[in-house]
């Protein structure tokens, strides 16, 4: 995953992005909340900057248009899975 995100980025960012990496759907701010255990102001804080860099994306949250939805961008994701395919062929040797 350290490819995929810059080295500076705090644990509490890369918590979202796997936590959205394994997630099926998109998840609001609440819910990532909920299944990391961060508080609101930290995934706040990391949803914006991984938003600002590139990783998220943020989409309407049909419900409740007060809420947004966030899931990573495709350029991510390929590269979370194509990390996951080297650590496999790694293990396989």
């Amino acid at each position: 995953m350290s490819d995929c995100l810059d080295d500076d980025a705090p644990p509490s960012a890369k918590l979202v992005v796997k936590v959205l990496e394994y997630s099926d759907d998109p998840l609001t701010q609440q819910q990532i909340a909920t299944r990391t255990r961060l508080s609101p102001r930290t995934v706040r804080s990391s949803i914006k900057r991984l938003k600002d860099r590139g990783v998220l994306e943020e989409r309407v949250y049909i419900p409740d248009a007060r809420k947004q939805l966030y899931v990573l961008t495709d350029s991510i994701e390929e590269c979370l899975q194509a990390g996951d395919r080297t650590a496999e062929s790694a293990e396989a040797v």
